[in-house]
């Protein structure tokens, strides 16, 4: 009987040991993660920044949907800040904070990428209905709609009333499929022969 509780608390102790090394291990990579990210991804996405609003301000592109892509990862690079005081100063207030960012790009990016994807099955299938809807103020007004969603279900997510995966997954599976099919029908459009 003795035998059997030593072995036992050996196997505990055992256990507990492996779980403080995967949490550092665990740890250690979503922080260097981050800030590989950081590192990597804040110049770039800045220099995309600057280089579409000087286009925009020149009259030359509209590149909206590009800058409102670059701003959702350019606050995804700053969860850095979060992560490393979360897991390196156990912070339990940053915990929020990087779920919200982490939400943010996780909606924003694809959300911004499918509007993208429609603008240019508009351009290509439906010319007519693209030169109506080319002044700026469009886009601009579907961006801040796009960004009240984006928040809004940040924000919801990041306070629990919903669980992650019934809220996140259909927004995800609605914007691949929005995606696909634009993508698709832009394909089909430009493999139909043209008049001769």
């Amino acid at each position: 009987m003795l035998e059997r509780t030593n072995i036992s608390a050996y196997r505990e102790s055992l256990f507990s040991v492996n779980n403080t090394i995967f949490n550092d291990l665990h740890s250690f990579f979503i922080t260097t993660a981050f800030g590989i990210n950081m590192v990597l991804g804040l110049p770039a996405n800045c220099y995309i920044l600057w280089l579409s609003m000087k286009e925009m301000i020149q009259g030359q592109s509209t590149k909206i949907f590009n800058v409102n892509g670059a701003l959702a990862e350019i606050f995804f690079c700053f969860a850095v800040c979060f992560a490393i005081a979360e897991y390196f100063f156990d912070c339990i207030d940053c915990r929020l904070p990087l779920v919200f960012l982490g939400q943010l790009v996780l909606l924003g990016r694809p959300l911004f990428l499918s509007c993208i994807c429609v603008e240019r099955y508009v351009g290509v299938i439906h010319p007519l209905i693209f030169l109506k809807l080319k002044p700026m103020k469009y886009r601009i007004a579907l961006c801040a709609v796009g960004w009240i969603f984006i928040i809004s279900s940040s924000v919801i997510g990041t306070t629990g009333a919903i669980r992650h995966y019934n809220l996140i997954l259909p927004e995800l599976l609605f914007f691949f499929f929005v995606k696909l099919y634009s993508c698709l029908m832009v394909l089909k459009a430009l493999m139909r022969p043209g008049p001769v």
